[in-house]
């Protein structure tokens, strides 16, 4: 008898324990898990399943993880995001063309599917807004386009684009010079919050030619919608248009040495840190000084490289290609590369294995094999099966963040304030 009644307690309680839902914190953090696995699409769909899903999606801590996992996913199937810079049409004997075609698109080029690229984003059409478009900046998936009216951000992965503000600091239409003035764009190591950095010119010396500069800083979706001057002036100007490259926490520009009584022999450093100050950073010291004003500056995984010829290797058909990285901090150039090619490449990135590397060169993509030495064109601009027809000339923008891929990024480019109700 009673092994009877024990037997049903056991199965009472047995039932009792298959119905006890699994603990609360149990079950976010399960379901954060999966969020994290999920495309920015996705993502911006789940926001209206409950409160508590856009709580968690809107996060800023979930958001620098959903990037880190996002960056992470690159090692399996490399991406790159695409921007082609279009010409309507071509007038010749221009410095810099001025006849940019108004139409931003976005492509996603994958490695596992090398032969084309598919359409990600339409920017929009900015017709009259601009005639001349320098180097886009990017960082984390965030994509800046500089003209030379306007700032434009745009996040792809979102499909969100907007104007940045005016700034009535520029006085350079005094000199009657159209100009794209120097931009960058960042992300804060501390706070995570991404800045639009830009150049401003006060006054132009009419014998040196040297401007006084300085600069101004709009913080991705902060609270003031508007610009803010640095609390210091940059120590030397930066050349026009010329793009800042982002790396380790800070943005680094070419500086403009004409008309300086010395040439300071660096790069312009700005740290986007909370003091954000200036400072300058060597170049190479195995760089020839005959080259020191003949190189590229590009982000690498993280790390910012430069890229110049050695010029012992000038007149031969195959010339030698230097790529050096900073490392430790800043305070010092690693050579890492020796490239023996017919042109000049821009860097991209290491493909998974490390024996290749994403170069662009002009407006080709191409896969460059460090062994045995072999570039291979994987597409290009100028043929409509790749990407798209562009005309006679092109000019491409393309960015990687870390590492070099299209991490897609979560962040909104405004604050919406909602309403609070009772």
């Amino acid at each position: 008898m009673y092994h009877a009644m024990d037997l049903k307690v056991y199965k009472r309680r047995k039932t009792a324990a298959r119905k006890t839902p699994p603990p609360a914190e149990l079950l976010d953090e399960l379901v954060t898990e999966i969020l994290l696995r999920l495309p920015v699409r996705s993502l911006l769909r789940f926001k209206s399943v409950s409160k508590a899903w856009r709580a968690t999606i809107s996060d800023p801590f979930f958001i620098r993880s959903h990037l880190r996992q996002s960056a992470s996913r690159w090692r399996r199937n490399p991406s790159l995001l695409v921007t082609p810079h279009a010409l309507n049409y071509v007038l010749e004997d221009e410095p810099w063309p001025t006849t940019f075609s108004t139409n931003i698109r976005f492509y996603e080029w994958h490695a596992s599917e090398p032969a084309a690229a598919r359409f990600a984003m339409h920017g929009g059409d900015f017709r009259g807004e601009f005639n001349s478009v320098c180097y886009f900046a990017h960082c984390d998936g965030l994509v800046v386009a500089p003209t030379d009216t306007n700032v434009y951000l745009f996040n792809p992965a979102t499909r969100e684009a907007m104007t940045l503000p005016d700034s009535d600091r520029n006085k350079m239409y005094r000199y009657d010079v159209e100009v794209c003035p120097p931009v960058g764009l960042g992300r804060d190591p501390r706070t995570g919050r991404h800045k639009v950095v830009r150049a401003f010119y006060r006054s132009r010396d009419p014998v040196t030619g040297v401007h006084d500069m300085g600069m101004e800083v709009f913080t991705v979706g902060g609270d003031a919608h508007s610009w803010r001057q640095t609390a210091a002036d940059p120590p030397y100007p930066v050349a026009e248009w010329s793009t800042a490259v982002f790396a380790d926490g800070a943005l680094f520009w070419v500086i403009e040495d004409r008309g300086l009584d010395r040439s300071p022999q660096g790069l312009l450093r700005l740290s986007l840190d909370d003091d954000e100050s200036f400072s300058v950073t060597r170049l190479p010291d195995s760089l020839d000084p005959a080259l020191d004003d003949c190189f590229n500056l590009d982000e690498v995984h993280g790390e910012l490289c430069l890229t110049a010829f050695d010029s012992s290797s000038e007149g031969s058909r195959l010339r030698l290609l230097k790529i050096w990285t900073l490392v430790e901090e800043g305070a010092r150039w690693e050579h890492r590369y020796s490239l023996p090619i017919s042109a000049m490449v821009h860097p991209v990135a290491l493909l998974p294995g490390g024996g290749e590397m994403m170069v662009r060169a002009g407006q080709y993509f191409c896969r460059y094999d460090l062994q045995k030495h072999e570039l291979a064109t994987v597409c290009t601009t100028a043929r409509p099966r790749s990407l798209l027809s562009l005309g006679e000339k092109s000019f491409i923008s393309m960015s990687y963040p870390t590492p070099r891929a299209w991490s897609q990024l979560l962040v909104p480019l405004l604050i919406k304030k909602h309403r609070q109700t009772n």
